[in-house]
């Protein structure tokens, strides 16, 4: 072999040893980064050892509400205007009285006609039927926000004659359903009970007619 032949072989060798060492790097090089990604990822975990998320936050549920329902032939009490008023206590309240909303037993009623006070007499409420209906319907009950659950009395009088009576009435409705066929005035009224003493002024509580209702038939 000339000398120009063993300089030959000599850059070969020369060149083939940084070409395994370059290759040898770049392969390290990969390994390396494909090590460090596995380190910083999050480990797997099971599904079933995986912590509970969260509860998604459920708005609040609204009491239940009566459905006074607005058919032909039916008038609700809270949407008429009344003739009379008369106070619980003149010296104290021009009238007890307010159509609005009401919650008996946590049951919203929408057509509510309430009495407030503190009941050192009886408070009245009257309305021109004009011989118009046929029947008067409602609840009767202590309203969940009055200041005392203590019993009142509830009373209907159809043409200045009482005629119907639910007394002792307290948190739990009771019924009230009466014919007013050919009336002219319904009187809807609230009174402490006869045993109550008499001293003034008394607890004050809110007697409530729920969804009181005038049917034509």
């Amino acid at each position: 072999m000339d000398d120009q032949d063993l300089n030959d072989a000599r850059v070969r060798r020369k060149y083939l040893s940084v070409a395994w060492l370059s290759a040898a790097g770049v392969a390290v090089l990969v390994v390396g980064m494909i090590i460090g990604s596995s380190l910083d990822a999050e480990p797997a975990t099971p599904l079933a050892d995986r912590p509970p998320t969260s509860p998604q936050v459920q708005p609040a549920t609204a009491p239940p509400e009566s459905t006074a329902p607005l058919r032909p032939g039916v008038t609700y009490l809270a949407d008429l205007p009344p003739v009379d008023s008369s106070s619980i206590d003149d010296m104290y309240v021009e009238s007890p009285w307010t159509a609005a909303s009401a919650k008996v037993r946590k049951v919203q009623y929408t057509k509510s006609v309430s009495a407030t006070g503190a009941w050192c007499s009886s408070a009245r409420l009257t309305f021109a039927l004009d011989g118009k209906y046929a029947r008067f319907t409602a609840q009767v009950a202590i309203a969940d926000n009055s200041l005392a659950t203590k019993e009142l009395d509830f009373y209907v009088l159809v043409d200045d004659q009482r005629v119907a009576e639910v007394p002792n009435t307290g948190t739990t409705p009771q019924p009230v359903d009466v014919p007013v066929a050919g009336a002219r005035l319904l009187t809807i009224g609230v009174e402490p009970p006869p045993e109550e003493p008499s001293g003034c002024p008394g607890p004050e509580r809110v007697g409530v007619w729920t969804d009181p209702a005038l049917t034509t038939s």
